[in-house]
């Protein structure tokens, strides 16, 4: 039977949310699912499948066999691939370390007690995370223009000579790292301002009484407490850096050569813009989105195991 409770007035009764039928936060989520359904589902099995025939664009046979994991094997196999998966892996690692250390520290400043225009400084933190992807990879391609940019109109002025930051081999992919993280760091700095703020005071205090130093404070106290905090933080902002496709297209195409090109760049590449070969790329797509469940997994799981020891 389900639990009923008279209401106040009318002395009807209604029964109590979550006792009968589907609890109520899946009813609120059902609309979710649904939209998520209908969005997602055709497209995703329109890929599963042609990731498993001959699917070229080019030339005139259009019959689309069945080839098996041919296309996974192919692209998995591929120079193009292993490339694309080390620049994937450099740039991803490389982000998400230099964003945490930045974010972590100026939200530590952030958080000082008696700091004076906290609101002006967290509004210009913020601007970077205002802007699309599409926005910033633009305005950084002006910027670091070898002969037009205003960074080698400064650089020159100290006697330092133009560089091409898109254009050298080995600048390229640093280049792209340090817009990365100019544009990307702030939502860690907003994540980690909201942890620190919410730090219990007591211990703090206590270990100020004991005589311990302001840094002693941090490295035994402050951080071990952030743990749960910088753990889901770094694993939300690693699988974001594994899917890195805008910058690269709008700031170097993949090049100089194929020197900065990413997994998703590469897909785009071989479907629509190289060999045509939808099959391959949509292969491709299932594994990038086999790594990205994977990195998800870990991230509920960790996020589990932190709310457990918590």
């Amino acid at each position: 039977m389900t639990a009923d409770i008279p209401t106040s007035q009318t002395g009807t009764r209604r029964p109590v949310a979550g006792t009968g039928g589907l609890p109520i936060r899946w009813r609120m989520l059902m609309p979710l699912f649904v939209a998520l359904l209908l969005v997602d589902a055709f497209p995703l099995a329109y890929a599963g499948i042609a990731s498993v025939q001959r699917f070229l664009l080019s030339g005139t046979d259009l019959s689309r066999p069945f080839v098996g994991l041919d296309n996974y094997m192919a692209f998995l196999s591929s120079e193009a691939f292993l490339n694309a998966a080390r620049n994937t892996a450099v740039l991803s690692v490389s982000v998400v370390t230099i964003e945490t250390v930045i974010a972590f520290a100026l939200a530590f400043l952030l958080t000082l007690p008696n700091l004076r225009f906290r609101s002006l400084y967290l509004l210009v933190v913020m601007v970077p995370l205002l802007l699309s992807p599409v926005a910033v990879g633009l305005s950084w391609r002006l910027i670091l223009h070898p002969d037009l940019g205003v960074l080698n109109w400064v650089i020159g002025l100290a006697g330092v000579p133009k560089l091409a930051w898109l254009g050298d081999v080995d600048l390229a992919l640093p280049t792209i790292i340090a817009v990365d993280v100019w544009h990307e760091t702030s939502i860690l700095i907003l994540m980690f301002y909201a942890g620190l703020s919410a730090l219990p005071h007591e211990p703090i205090e206590a270990a100020k009484v004991d005589g311990a130093s302001g840094w002693q404070s941090l490295r035994l106290i402050t951080v071990p407490l952030m743990v749960p905090i910088i753990v889901v933080a770094v694993l939300i902002r690693l699988v974001s850096a594994v899917k890195t496709y805008d910058l690269i297209y709008i700031l170097t195409r993949g090049g100089p050569g194929t020197s900065t090109e990413t997994i998703s760049y590469l897909i785009w590449r071989t479907g629509l813009a190289g060999p045509l070969d939808i099959g391959q790329a949509a292969a491709g797509s299932i594994i990038l989105l086999l790594v990205i469940v994977g990195l998800t997994m870990l991230l509920l799981r960790a996020t589990d195991r932190l709310a457990t020891a918590a």
